[in-house]
């Protein structure tokens, strides 16, 4: 089948790929071979709109289209020479996927001091990729990402809430800095209080989100009502499935089973919201340790990559 690939330079395409990542997950029967829609809006409104991992969407997303104009199709960088994938199963081919990784490769590969690279994400289970990129010249490196779910037909979690934490909603803008303070101290515990900037601006960009809702923006907070951990969810109800963008919690509180509380709190509301599953993916011990406790499947993705 004959392709054209363009540019999604237009707040049109993104809408349009949103509900295409959403036919393509359905289709996938629910499993991430590509992204659940959240994913896609966290892509745009943190990783990009905080940590400007990427040019605009308008500016680097690409989508390969059939001779009658659906989406077959659609490729785009995640930042620093990773690239996600994203076919319809419908149009999958060796063909096809051969096309978008030249492409990538041309379009996407990143400097480095020993050559530009590009990096793909592969499913453990995906052996078409993986012949594919082998041809093209990509080496695998095994075991980057845990891609967990659970669905939610099953017995949910009730750790207890721990003595001294309020579980409750992320509050009005007065927990914003209270709430970044935390994400500092989560996932920059090695660094020195004084490298913190004190800009909590970027919190509205996570709640800019289409999918945000702040009754799945869980808090433990302190009797002083200072927030010591997190579980922000992106919940999709035309999929009923939902992913957990941020988990965190704060240095001087780990150790005392709020990562699993305010993870627990949020499943039991996806749960009452009509939600099936939920997803989390971790890439490093402390986050693994804690998906792996309240998950109930998981997928490995390998890190597949070519040095140009």
């Amino acid at each position: 089948m004959k392709f054209t690939r363009r540019l999604c330079d237009n707040e049109n395409d993104f809408w349009r790929i949103r509900n295409f990542l959403r036919d393509v997950f359905l289709h996938n029967g629910r499993l991430e071979h590509s992204w659940n829609v959240a994913r896609f809006d966290y892509w745009r409104w943190h990783f990009i709109g905080t940590c400007q991992m990427t040019p605009p969407v308008q500016e680097v997303t690409y989508a390969w289209e059939t001779e009658g104009g659906k989406l077959a199709a659609v490729l785009h960088p995640f930042g620093g020479g990773e690239i996600r994938v994203h076919i319809h199963p419908e149009f999958r081919s060796p063909e096809l996927e051969a096309e978008i990784f030249t492409f990538a490769g041309a379009t996407f590969a990143e400097a480095t001091t020993t050559g530009a690279i590009l990096i793909a994400p592969v499913f453990a289970d995906d052996t078409l990729r993986q012949e594919t990129l082998t041809r093209l010249g990509f080496s695998k490196q095994p075991g980057w990402n845990h891609h967990y779910w659970r669905d939610l037909t099953e017995p949910l979690p009730s750790p207890p809430e721990p003595a001294g934490y309020q579980i409750r909603s992320m509050g009005d803008e007065s927990d914003h800095p209270s709430r970044s303070w935390c994400s500092w101290r989560a996932f920059h515990a090695d660094e020195p209080d004084e490298a913190y900037d004190g800009d909590y601006s970027w919190y509205r960009n996570i709640q800019s989100g289409p999918l945000y809702r702040r009754d799945l923006d869980i808090v433990a907070a302190t009797p002083a009502a200072e927030i010591a951990a997190f579980c922000t969810i992106y919940y999709d109800d035309f999929t009923r499935s939902a992913v957990t963008v941020l988990v965190g919690v704060a240095a001087e509180h780990w150790r005392r089973g709020l990562g699993k509380a305010v993870m627990a709190e949020g499943i039991r509301r996806l749960s009452h919201l009509g939600c099936t599953r939920v997803f989390s993916t971790a890439n490093e011990d402390p986050a693994d340790a804690l998906y792996r406790s309240m998950m109930t499947a998981m997928k490995v993705t390998d890190t597949w990559i070519k040095v140009f």
